[in-house]
């Protein structure tokens, strides 16, 4: 028997112990658990999926991207907008009883921005905030310099307001926010579970609790949501949603997504370092096909790097290719007319896309060796310096991003020199003092159209100098029991379940 029937047999075993949902109880699977109840201190999908509930921010983000009120009733900029004031929300309280004031959310948030915080979530913030005080009931947060996002940023569960006395002891094991859920328990490799707050502030939770589990197999996932062992499963992988056309059982929803697949390229390795290869190998990649076959149709190409959602995007031309032809000049012209040999990594749920990128490139006499890597192997691997990857021969990882809404989260962890790993996500090591310079100067723009038309000529750099090919956005696919309401899914797929409610049993 392969390991993979292995683990699906352990985990389908494990979802059948899970109690028969009553109408109070909302059960939703994952594919991953959470690494964390810290919200500042994580920056994965599904973990702020499970935070969502527990915590709040001054301001909230809905699926489309408007900025709504939350622990803030009111906000106002200086007009060079450096200085922001938020009036605070009364009458609120953390979930172990103390209130949530300005000073318990200037501290929240000063421990974010702290210049020794080893969090997830302060590299992001502490280099656009100088300082936040407390004025009265507002609390004061000034830049370094303007940043036209800031309200999104805050929006994100890392700007979560927590507790300051569970943030010096026990937060990164049992959550304490202002949300209309509390903390339950959370019993390693099982489930967290999460608690009606009935002390909440706004409207009460309609449902008793929320058992979230998980389990990194497409099939146990399908099988829970089949059998009713699980209200709401996310992602349910696409080769499974026709099971659900015409379904009394369950629904499948789609949703275009934000998270965007890529190939970084080592810009530092041999042929890639010259952006004429690393043109070539984009004009070979067809990326209709990569959608069609890999996702059944349940994407989107992408070309460059600003996502559908996001102002200043740009979609896929004819001349993004597939054009052979075109790929095959530029390789005579950087002296690669038979190709050249070259290894990526990646982790296995990204290894399709590697056998078809294979596919596609070998017309042109490339030979792709694919390396998969178990996932903290892969992690070093991706993350590691100029000097270990041309040591160890990696000229390509295959990963993906999502920071729907916000170009400037979207393109600046990928693509600034800062950022270049092992410090940062620019795996390729990709340097453009224009890009750069462009990048400070669309955050610092506060006017949308200026903003905009810098993204797109930047954008046009980005394309000439090729660091990294994007592939496409994946839908977000997840199923629903017929019994489930007001359920949704955020771009970058988190699932949205805080107001969630069912009916019958």
């Amino acid at each position: 028997m392969s390991r993979r029937r292995l683990s699906f047999s352990a985990a389908l075993a494990a979802t059948c112990k899970t109690v028969t949902a009553s109408a109070a109880t909302l059960t939703v699977m994952l594919a991953e658990p959470p690494r964390t109840m810290d919200p500042a201190d994580q920056n994965a999908t599904a973990t702020r999926s499970v935070l969502a509930p527990f915590y709040e921010s001054l301001v909230a983000q809905d699926e489309h991207g408007n900025i709504q009120p939350a622990l803030a009733t009111a906000w106002s900029s200086s007009p060079d907008g450096r200085v922001w004031r938020f009036t605070l929300r009364t009458g609120v309280f953390f979930h172990d009883g103390s209130i949530c004031d300005a000073p318990a959310a200037v501290a929240s948030l000063n421990r974010l921005v702290a210049p020794d915080a080893a969090l997830a979530g302060s590299g992001i913030f502490r280099k656009l905030i100088s300082s936040v005080e407390r004025d009265g009931n507002d609390i004061v947060i000034t830049l370094h310099s303007p940043y036209a996002d800031l309200l999104h940023l805050l929006s994100q569960t890392q700007a979560a307001i927590v507790s300051p006395v569970a943030a010096t002891s026990t937060l990164a094991r049992h959550a304490d926010g202002t949300g209309p859920y509390r903390f339950g328990d959370w019993q390693d490799g099982e489930r967290v579970r999460a608690l009606r707050n009935d002390r909440y502030w706004g409207d009460k939770a309609r449902l008793e609790r929320i058992d979230w589990r998980w389990s990194p197999e497409p099939s146990v996932l399908n099988m829970a949501l089949q059998t009713g062992d699980a209200d709401v499963v996310m992602p349910l992988a696409p080769v499974f949603s026709h099971l659900y056309r015409d379904s009394d059982v369950a629904h499948v929803d789609r949703h275009p997504g934000g998270t965007q697949f890529w190939v970084a390229l080592n810009n530092r390795l041999p042929p890639l370092d010259d952006a004429r290869v690393r043109r070539a190998l984009g004009l070979a990649i067809d990326r209709a096909a990569l959608v069609a076959g890999l996702l059944h149709g349940n994407g989107t190409p992408a070309c460059h790097p600003l996502t559908p959602e996001t102002p200043g995007n740009l979609p896929c031309t004819p001349a993004d290719g597939p054009d052979l032809q075109r790929a095959a000049a530029l390789l005579r012209q950087a002296g690669h007319a038979n190709g050249f040999p070259a290894t990526v990594i990646v982790q296995e749920p990204e290894e399709p896309i590697a056998e078809a990128l294979q596919a596609m490139w070998r017309p042109l006499g490339i030979k792709l060796a694919i390396r998969r890597q178990e996932a903290g192997v892969w992690m070093q691997s991706a993350f590691s310096g100029p000097a270990e990857k041309r040591k160890t021969g990696i000229g390509m990882i295959i990963s993906s991003w999502s920071a729907p809404f916000v170009a400037d989260l979207q393109l600046r962890p990928l693509y600034a020199s800062a950022n270049s790993a092992p410090g940062g996500a620019n795996l390729g090591f990709y340097a453009n003092h224009l890009v750069d310079a462009a990048m400070d100067q669309a955050a610092a723009t506060l006017d949308p159209a200026e903003r905009t038309a810098i993204y797109r000529t930047m954008q046009g750099q980005i394309a000439q100098d090729a660091p990294l090919l994007p592939l496409y956005m994946q839908d977000n696919l997840y199923g629903v029991r017929r019994n489930v309401h007001g359920v949704f899914s955020m771009p970058d797929g988190e699932i949205v379940v805080s107001r969630a409610w069912k009916d019958g049993p």
